[in-house]
Protein backbone atom coordinates (compact mmCIF):
# COMPACT_ATOMS: atom_id res chain seq x y z
CA UNK A 1 0.00 0.00 0.00
CA UNK A 2 1.43 3.38 -0.68
CA UNK A 3 0.01 6.46 1.61
CA UNK A 4 0.39 10.17 0.24
CA UNK A 5 1.33 12.61 2.38
CA UNK A 6 3.22 15.30 3.22
CA UNK A 7 5.51 16.32 6.36
CA UNK A 8 3.44 18.59 7.68
CA UNK A 9 0.34 17.49 6.95
CA UNK A 10 -1.75 17.04 10.68
CA UNK A 11 -4.41 14.35 9.23
CA UNK A 12 -1.25 12.56 6.72
CA UNK A 13 -0.07 11.76 10.71
CA UNK A 14 -2.56 10.16 12.05
CA UNK A 15 -2.27 7.60 9.60
CA UNK A 16 1.51 7.13 9.49
CA UNK A 17 1.49 7.35 13.34
CA UNK A 18 -1.27 4.17 13.22
CA UNK A 19 0.99 2.10 10.45
CA UNK A 20 3.72 2.90 13.16
CA UNK A 21 2.01 1.52 16.33
CA UNK A 22 0.45 -1.47 14.01
CA UNK A 23 3.32 -2.00 11.62
CA UNK A 24 1.55 -1.81 8.49
CA UNK A 25 3.04 -2.37 5.15
CA UNK A 26 2.38 1.31 4.27
CA UNK A 27 5.23 3.31 1.83
CA UNK A 28 4.57 6.76 2.57
CA UNK A 29 5.09 9.02 -0.41
CA UNK A 30 4.85 12.42 -2.04
CA UNK A 31 1.93 12.78 -4.06
CA UNK A 32 2.54 11.55 -7.23
CA UNK A 33 1.44 14.58 -9.10
CA UNK A 34 1.59 18.43 -7.73
CA UNK A 35 -1.15 19.11 -5.61
CA UNK A 36 -4.17 21.46 -6.34
CA UNK A 37 -3.71 21.18 -9.99
CA UNK A 38 -6.28 19.58 -12.11
CA UNK A 39 -4.35 16.29 -12.67
CA UNK A 40 -4.20 15.66 -8.99
CA UNK A 41 -7.83 16.84 -8.53
CA UNK A 42 -8.76 14.16 -11.76
CA UNK A 43 -7.06 11.36 -9.93
CA UNK A 44 -8.06 11.76 -6.25
CA UNK A 45 -11.77 14.32 -6.27
CA UNK A 46 -11.16 15.24 -2.96
CA UNK A 47 -8.12 17.29 -3.85
CA UNK A 48 -6.08 17.06 -0.53
CA UNK A 49 -3.66 14.07 1.58
CA UNK A 50 -3.53 11.64 2.57
CA UNK A 51 -4.41 9.40 0.33
CA UNK A 52 -4.20 5.87 0.81
CA UNK A 53 -3.63 3.41 -3.08
CA UNK A 54 -4.18 -0.27 -2.14
CA UNK A 55 -2.13 -2.47 -3.98
CA UNK A 56 -5.07 -3.12 -6.67
CA UNK A 57 -4.77 0.49 -7.33
CA UNK A 58 -8.50 1.63 -5.39
CA UNK A 59 -7.87 4.99 -3.30
CA UNK A 60 -8.95 6.16 -0.32
CA UNK A 61 -9.91 9.59 0.94
CA UNK A 62 -9.83 11.68 4.12
CA UNK A 63 -8.02 10.23 7.35
CA UNK A 64 -10.45 8.95 9.31
CA UNK A 65 -11.52 6.92 6.51
CA UNK A 66 -8.16 5.40 5.69
CA UNK A 67 -7.69 4.85 9.54
CA UNK A 68 -10.77 2.44 10.19
CA UNK A 69 -10.45 0.30 6.97
CA UNK A 70 -6.80 -0.10 8.15
CA UNK A 71 -7.83 -1.32 11.31
CA UNK A 72 -10.43 -3.38 9.74
CA UNK A 73 -8.33 -4.83 7.36
CA UNK A 74 -5.62 -5.50 8.62
CA UNK A 75 -4.26 -8.93 9.06
CA UNK A 76 -4.60 -8.40 12.97
CA UNK A 77 -7.67 -7.21 14.70
CA UNK A 78 -5.83 -3.74 15.83
CA UNK A 79 -5.53 -2.77 19.63
CA UNK A 80 -6.52 1.13 18.21
CA UNK A 81 -9.92 0.13 17.32
CA UNK A 82 -11.88 -0.71 20.45
CA UNK A 83 -13.86 -4.31 20.66
CA UNK A 84 -17.59 -2.81 21.92
CA UNK A 85 -19.20 -0.51 20.21
CA UNK A 86 -19.56 1.61 23.14
CA UNK A 87 -15.63 2.12 23.12
CA UNK A 88 -16.01 2.52 19.37
CA UNK A 89 -18.44 5.32 19.55
CA UNK A 90 -16.35 7.12 22.21
CA UNK A 91 -13.39 7.25 20.04
CA UNK A 92 -15.37 8.40 17.23
CA UNK A 93 -16.43 11.28 19.34
CA UNK A 94 -12.90 11.87 20.18
CA UNK A 95 -12.06 12.57 16.46
CA UNK A 96 -15.00 14.13 15.91
CA UNK A 97 -14.16 16.97 18.30
CA UNK A 98 -10.45 17.34 16.85
CA UNK A 99 -12.24 17.59 13.60
CA UNK A 100 -15.15 19.77 13.89
CA UNK A 101 -14.99 21.57 17.04
CA UNK A 102 -10.95 21.94 17.81
CA UNK A 103 -9.69 22.29 14.17
CA UNK A 104 -12.69 24.59 12.49
CA UNK A 105 -13.18 26.82 15.29
CA UNK A 106 -9.51 27.59 16.55
CA UNK A 107 -6.92 25.34 14.66
CA UNK A 108 -7.70 27.43 11.05
CA UNK A 109 -8.35 30.76 12.13
CA UNK A 110 -5.42 30.59 14.14
CA UNK A 111 -3.38 29.03 10.71
CA UNK A 112 -5.12 32.09 8.65
CA UNK A 113 -3.51 34.47 10.99
CA UNK A 114 -0.41 32.62 11.18
CA UNK A 115 -0.35 32.68 7.01
CA UNK A 116 -0.73 36.31 6.77
CA UNK A 117 -4.08 35.42 5.24
CA UNK A 118 -5.87 38.49 7.27
CA UNK A 119 -5.16 39.63 10.81
CA UNK A 120 -8.49 38.35 12.22
CA UNK A 121 -9.77 39.00 15.65
CA UNK A 122 -6.83 37.61 17.86
CA UNK A 123 -8.57 38.48 20.90
CA UNK A 124 -11.87 36.86 19.71
CA UNK A 125 -9.38 33.68 17.96
CA UNK A 126 -7.83 32.99 21.97
CA UNK A 127 -11.12 33.04 23.01
CA UNK A 128 -12.53 30.63 20.93
CA UNK A 129 -9.55 28.45 21.71
CA UNK A 130 -10.13 28.19 25.21
CA UNK A 131 -13.80 27.12 24.68
CA UNK A 132 -12.70 24.46 22.28
CA UNK A 133 -10.06 23.34 24.32
CA UNK A 134 -12.65 23.09 27.81
CA UNK A 135 -15.02 20.83 25.49
CA UNK A 136 -11.82 18.52 25.36
CA UNK A 137 -10.66 18.77 29.15
CA UNK A 138 -14.75 17.90 29.68
CA UNK A 139 -14.62 15.53 26.96
CA UNK A 140 -11.74 13.98 28.67
CA UNK A 141 -12.25 13.39 31.94
CA UNK A 142 -15.62 11.71 30.84
CA UNK A 143 -13.87 9.12 29.19
CA UNK A 144 -11.16 8.45 32.16
CA UNK A 145 -7.53 7.29 32.35
CA UNK A 146 -8.12 3.94 32.15
CA UNK A 147 -8.56 3.38 28.56
CA UNK A 148 -6.00 2.28 25.92
CA UNK A 149 -4.89 4.49 23.29
CA UNK A 150 -7.57 4.53 20.48
CA UNK A 151 -8.15 6.11 16.47
CA UNK A 152 -9.36 9.11 18.83
CA UNK A 153 -6.58 9.77 20.49
CA UNK A 154 -3.90 9.68 17.50
CA UNK A 155 -7.05 12.03 15.65
CA UNK A 156 -6.30 14.47 17.90
CA UNK A 157 -2.65 14.56 18.54
CA UNK A 158 -1.54 16.08 15.85
CA UNK A 159 -3.92 18.56 16.50
CA UNK A 160 -2.98 19.85 19.60
CA UNK A 161 0.31 20.00 17.84
CA UNK A 162 -0.74 22.56 15.71
CA UNK A 163 -2.07 24.72 18.42
CA UNK A 164 1.05 24.79 20.52
CA UNK A 165 2.96 25.86 17.46
CA UNK A 166 0.09 28.71 16.27
CA UNK A 167 -1.44 29.49 19.60
CA UNK A 168 1.29 32.14 20.30
CA UNK A 169 -0.06 34.42 16.99
CA UNK A 170 -3.36 34.83 19.23
CA UNK A 171 -1.10 35.77 21.93
CA UNK A 172 -1.33 32.33 24.04
CA UNK A 173 1.88 30.89 24.73
CA UNK A 174 0.96 27.57 26.15
CA UNK A 175 -2.86 26.61 25.54
CA UNK A 176 -2.69 23.95 27.53
CA UNK A 177 -1.85 25.38 30.22
CA UNK A 178 -4.80 25.41 32.81
CA UNK A 179 -6.61 22.45 31.49
CA UNK A 180 -4.94 19.55 33.12
CA UNK A 181 -7.04 16.64 31.87
CA UNK A 182 -5.52 18.24 28.69
CA UNK A 183 -2.04 18.23 29.64
CA UNK A 184 -2.07 14.79 31.30
CA UNK A 185 -3.25 13.31 28.26
CA UNK A 186 -0.59 14.72 26.22
CA UNK A 187 2.15 13.67 28.47
CA UNK A 188 0.36 10.41 28.43
CA UNK A 189 -0.10 10.33 23.94
CA UNK A 190 3.86 11.15 23.70
CA UNK A 191 4.58 8.00 25.81
CA UNK A 192 4.02 6.19 22.80
CA UNK A 193 7.58 6.42 20.22
CA UNK A 194 5.41 6.07 17.47
CA UNK A 195 2.80 9.20 18.01
CA UNK A 196 6.02 11.27 20.04
CA UNK A 197 8.58 10.36 17.04
CA UNK A 198 5.58 11.73 14.25
CA UNK A 199 4.67 14.26 15.62
CA UNK A 200 8.19 15.74 15.87
CA UNK A 201 7.78 14.54 12.11
CA UNK A 202 5.38 17.14 11.63
CA UNK A 203 6.90 19.45 13.87
CA UNK A 204 9.88 19.95 11.37
CA UNK A 205 7.94 19.64 8.55
CA UNK A 206 5.88 22.84 9.37
CA UNK A 207 9.01 24.48 10.17
CA UNK A 208 10.29 23.41 6.65
CA UNK A 209 7.00 24.86 5.05
CA UNK A 210 6.98 27.99 6.81
CA UNK A 211 10.81 28.32 5.97
CA UNK A 212 10.05 27.93 2.50
CA UNK A 213 7.15 30.43 2.29
CA UNK A 214 9.31 33.08 3.72
CA UNK A 215 12.08 32.25 0.89
CA UNK A 216 9.60 32.70 -1.64
CA UNK A 217 8.29 36.35 -0.40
Amino acid sequence: MKLYSLPHSPYAARVRIQARIDQLPVEVLPPPVPLRTEMFMQRFPLGKVPVLELDDGEVIAESWAIMEYLAEAGPASSDLLPNTPLERARMRVLGRYADLHLATNALFPLFRVAMGAGQGDTAAIAESLRAELLKGERLLADLGSDRQLSLGDIALAPTILYLQELAPVAGVKDPLEGFPELSAWWAWVNSFPAVSETLEEVRAGYHAFVASLAAKA
